[in-house]
């Protein structure tokens, strides 16, 4: 499943929330969706990628605004919860057993998928989730698929024969429920991580600074840059890199609209896809229901080690 017209629209509706944050007459700001209008029709089609979709006509944005991003001063708005909650529940697991340790902080960070800055469609929760989030996992938060058992299990072999994770950030605001479960990979199982960022920033995705900035960098062993502002790694854009996340250990893929490229074009390599589920698109693909949490493994168990 490719490009829908649920695609598209959700599409023209994230421009329409960007444009209500610009301070500018109503007029520019018509023009420039106007503008986003012909973008947007120039690559639909059946057979493309929402991906591709979502970082061209988000290009277009950037391009129209003379480079401005209009997430970067809503996200210093938003982090700072963000980093107090996910300390909360840091603090809460660090205590647990490995496997509930390792659990916990897969909920934790796909819970963080379902937040975002704006409010837009695919929104789920109105706020960065909290330990009462945590809490209601299984009851009023719907959980799709959880192959965390087997993820748990797969990962608990890694540790006896090492191996190599790479990591695909997506929401800076994300982050710091990510860098809990890195810091597990990396330090209770000692495994190499690698953390793939834009080149630039796409939306509110993650960049090597922030990496930075948020203190998640000592806890990787390398950081690859895709070297452009784009919504994913794709075959077409980044060849080298797709080409090292097929001989990965295990590959960490966050947020529905990566998942969907790699339920696409899927890898050779064990991988897993950390999201909640925010349309009938997405819940259609994966056979989950709408506004659940999943942890979608696949070929988890064919290889050990890589």
């Amino acid at each position: 499943m490719r490009l829908t017209p649920t695609c598209i629209a959700c599409t023209l509706a994230r421009r329409a929330a960007e444009l209500e944050q610009l301070d500018m007459d109503n007029s520019k700001k018509l023009g420039i969706y106007r503008d986003l209008l012909d973008a947007v029709n120039l690559y639909i089609g059946p057979d493309i990628e929402v991906a591709v979709l979502e970082s061209v006509v988000f290009r277009r944005f950037k391009a129209l605004l003379g480079g401005k991003n209009v997430y970067e001063d809503i996200v210093q708005e938003k982090i700072s919860t963000a980093i107090a909650r996910s300390n909360e529940i840091f603090e809460m697991i660090k205590a647990k057993s490995l496997e509930d340790k390792l659990r916990l902080a897969l909920y934790a960070a796909t819970l963080a998928t379902g937040y975002d800055v704006l409010e837009v469609p695919e929104r789920i929760l109105m706020e960065p989730p909290s330990l009462a989030d945590l809490a209601l996992i299984g009851s009023s938060i719907k959980i799709g698929r959880d192959d965390s058992p087997k993820l748990i299990e797969y990962l608990n072999k890694l540790k006896e024969a090492g191996g190599s994770v790479y990591y695909l950030f997506a929401s800076v605001v994300e982050l710091p429920y990510d860098k809990i479960l890195v810091r597990i990979l990396s330090e209770d199982l000692g495994l190499s991580v690698i953390a793939v960022v834009r080149g630039s920033r796409y939306r509110d995705y993650v960049v090597a600074e922030d990496l930075e900035q948020h203190g998640v960098v000592e806890h990787v062993s390398e950081v690859i840059d895709t070297g452009i502002d784009s919504l994913t790694v794709t075959r077409d854009e980044h060849p080298h890199i797709y080409d090292q996340l097929n001989e990965a250990s295990i590959v960490f893929i966050k947020g529905a609209e990566q998942a969907i490229y790699f339920h696409n074009n899927p890898l050779s390599s064990p991988h897993v896809a950390l999201f909640m589920s925010p349309c009938s698109i997405v819940s259609r693909a994966f056979n989950v229901p709408i506004r659940s949490l999943n942890i979608i493994a696949r070929n988890i168990g064919e290889s050990q080690s890589g």
